[in-house]
């Protein structure tokens, strides 16, 4: 057996069996066969990049549907203005109430009414609730209650903001003077240019009378009376501080047209008002010492 192997080696037929198998023309069932293989195989890897692809879209527009869906849903604050001639009351989910004055406004998302920021005049009264505590955001100050009735003005264009506390204690914060802790029948006035805080008694008559359509003075300054307008009606009185000294009692309809409670007061205080252009005035007349 081994002598037959050694001379089929040395006589070159394992070279011709290899040249013959080369050369022998191949089945072409067998190329049909392969290239369905190959084609299977490269079907294969194109399905599985494009499934890979796939989730990666679908989470890249999720991604960008939860984000849109965010924004929309932080940018959907609920803003309430009054811009009639009377008081506007406001009922939150909560049951507790505001009542607006004229030309201002509350802005607070729908998830959580016990947080809102003012604009103007509003009086509160709040429901009390341990573990909710209520606050009210103005330009200046920050105010936070657990259940109490207390009015805010904190008019744009004034340079006041007064906070007066009717009832339960109210807590009022801000970034130079920290905090302060409100009594019943306290007020708080708060500087707006010096930043400076005082606190005094107040008359709550006076303060609340807006909530009947009225202005309210007993021996008070006309310049009071002058913000009033400036606020209600969105004008300018440009010298309206010199006229602080002048001292003036009564009750004016606020609910009265711009002209009528000018008429009024000219009347009164035997002064003008005089337009300069499209809401400014300057008040000509005897400047009180």
């Amino acid at each position: 057996m081994k002598n037959k192997t050694e001379k089929f080696f040395s006589e070159g037929n394992f070279d011709k069996l290899i040249n013959n198998a080369w050369d022998k023309p191949v089945n072409p069932n067998s190329i049909k066969l392969w290239q369905r293989i190959d084609k299977s195989t490269t079907n294969s890897n194109y399905t599985i990049w494009k499934s890979i692809a796939a989730i990666f879209v679908i989470a890249f527009l999720t991604a960008i549907s939860l984000t849109l869906f965010n924004i929309n849903t932080t940018s959907k604050l609920v803003v309430v203005n009054n811009d009639g001639m009377t008081p506007k009351e406001i009922l939150l989910e909560d049951g507790s109430k505001v009542f607006l004055n004229r030309n201002s406004g509350v802005t607070y998302s729908p998830e959580n009414s016990r947080m809102l920021n003012l604009t103007g005049e509003a009086y509160f009264e709040i429901k009390k609730d341990k573990n909710h505590p209520f606050t009210v955001n103005t330009r200046e100050l920050t105010l936070s209650v657990l259940g109490t009735y207390f009015n805010v003005n904190a008019y744009k264009n004034t340079n006041e903001t007064i906070i007066s506390l009717v009832s339960g204690k109210l807590k009022v914060s801000s970034v130079q003077n920290g905090e302060k802790i409100l009594s019943p029948g306290e007020e708080l006035i708060y500087n707006n240019r010096s930043k400076k805080v005082s606190v005094n008694s107040f008359n709550v008559n006076t303060v609340l009378a807006w909530r009947s359509s009225l202005i309210k003075c007993e021996n008070t300054g006309l310049d009071f009376l002058l913000d009033r307008l400036e606020n209600y009606y969105a004008i300018e009185i440009n010298n309206k501080t010199d006229y602080a000294n002048c001292k003036i009692s009564g009750e004016f309809r606020s609910d009265l047209s711009l002209d009528e409670i000018m008429e009024i007061i000219s009347f009164s205080h035997n002064i003008e008002f005089l337009s300069l252009k499209e809401n400014e005035y300057k008040i000509k007349g005897e400047i009180c010492e």
